[in-house]
């Protein structure tokens, strides 16, 4: 189980940025954190730990749950198609708010000014799992949280859709630090990315906002969505 973690987090590091090389890459918006200290390679080194243990209990409750279905004959497109974004959406539900409560300036520097020393991320899934191992570890298991939730109350769901969950998941947050300006699609009848890097990269440079992991959805109904200066640039150019 550990060796195949770590193979993914490799996959991760070097293949995720491979494959969306083409992509432009954002300006920078601050100094970038050239060297590691200490606490920086302690919580890394945890987070790569932690994975292989979260992911033992994600397929640990794939395997128990009567709602997860294994059978290739049981997939479906609703267990899959409709599950796989109800996870992401839910996901997000809970981590956008708790990502915003760890901003509060109570408990700030505590847990989450760890992770905002790296004002331009650049290193990919390595930026991305720098986190406070409190941080990290709430983070991780909202993933089962989602699956749970999606699998219980909504449909039941395919194994493959939880994996795929983990898989594009994992891709996303490596993306978000790559600088790399990917986005997909936008909430309907608005300007605001379901997905978008530049995103993620506002909320390194103004942290007070953009919240969401994996959606600006949540964010979107909090009223925490900033527009990324390019966005607001192309804005003015129709205008003008």
């Amino acid at each position: 189980m550990g060796a195949v973690t770590q193979i993914g987090l490799e996959l991760y590091r070097q293949g995720v940025p491979f494959a969306f090389r083409s992509w432009p890459k954002l300006p920078a918006r601050g100094k970038h954190l050239d060297e590691f200290a200490s606490i920086d390679r302690q919580f890394i080194v945890f987070s790569q730990l932690a994975i292989v243990v979260m992911t033992f209990h994600y397929l640990q409750f794939m395997l128990t749950s009567p709602n997860v279905l294994w059978k290739l004959e049981e997939l479906t497109v609703a267990n899959v198609c409709v599950a796989l974004p109800l996870f992401f959406v839910i996901y997000d539900a809970f981590y956008a708010p708790f990502h915003r409560a760890l901003h509060h300036h109570r408990v700030y520097a505590f847990v989450h000014k760890h992770h905002h020393r790296q004002v331009v991320p650049t290193r990919g899934n390595t930026d991305a799992i720098n986190v406070h191992p409190f941080e990290f570890i709430m983070g991780e298991y909202n993933h089962v949280l989602a699956v749970y939730l999606v699998s219980r109350f909504v449909l039941p769901v395919h194994a493959l859709s939880c994996v795929l969950f983990l898989v594009f998941g994992g891709a996303l947050a490596t993306l978000n630090h790559t600088r790399l300006d990917c986005n997909f699609l936008r909430i309907p009848f608005t300007k605001v990315p379901i997905f978008a890097v530049r995103a993620h990269d506002t909320h390194h440079a103004v942290p007070n906002s953009n919240y969401g992991q994996y959606t600006m959805l949540w964010d979107y109904a909090m009223g925490t969505y900033r527009a990324h200066p390019q966005d607001l640039q192309v804005s003015k150019d129709k205008v003008g």
